[in-house]
């Protein structure tokens, strides 16, 4: 393989008891120079249950795709109430590579757990779904998606008309999440 990824996860991955695995706010850009590149490559399957959460939110990825899973033999797993992956409000600069890389085979949504994508924007237009996501996980630009904007175990209510989210007592942020992230990173010296 010759790629470049951001977050390569690989050997298996469980997120569970309301764990959150979040990549968001990120800029990634590629070289043409590699294929199969992505932000979020997933080379294993990925378990999510027990009120877990992947959120891939407000990214900008250029010359490269934003999520791939490349084996059919791969799934994301998803069970339990409050367990979601929210795959929104990214924003892919080029149509060089496909949004996400990856088919509704790899996905096993258990209810009450969800699977909530929308709002992605491909070469300045809303991103295609089509053989990847079906239609009834899927959300529009200028529509309030309560999983989408809120971490919905820390989240008291949703606000629709303003899509703000109000928090439980010590939960944080705009999404209620459950510790304070900074808006700042600072790279180890």
């Amino acid at each position: 393989m010759s790629a470049v990824s951001a977050i390569y996860l690989y050997g298996g991955t469980t997120v569970s008891s309301a764990g959150l695995l979040r990549v968001a706010d990120c800029t990634f850009v590629c070289s043409t120079d590699f294929f199969d590149s992505s932000l979020v490559y997933l080379d294993s399957s990925v378990t999510l249950h027990g009120g877990a959460q992947l959120r891939v939110e407000g990214n900008n990825v250029s010359t490269a795709s934003v999520l791939v899973m490349t084996s059919a033999q791969h799934k994301i797993e998803l069970s339990g109430s409050g367990t979601t992956v929210v795959l929104a409000h990214n924003r892919q600069v080029d149509d060089s590579y496909p949004f996400a890389y990856l088919d509704e085979s790899n996905m096993v949504v258990v209810s009450p757990a969800k699977l909530v994508v929308g709002c992605n924007v491909q070469d300045d237009e809303e991103a295609s779904y089509d053989g990847v996501f079906t239609e009834d996980v899927v959300f529009k630009c200028g529509t309030c998606n309560d999983d989408a904007v809120c971490y919905m175990p820390g989240t008291e209510s949703v606000d629709r008309g303003l899509c703000s989210c109000s928090c439980k007592d010590g939960w944080h942020g705009a999404s209620c999440l459950p510790l304070e992230v900074s808006d700042t990173v600072v790279p180890p010296v």
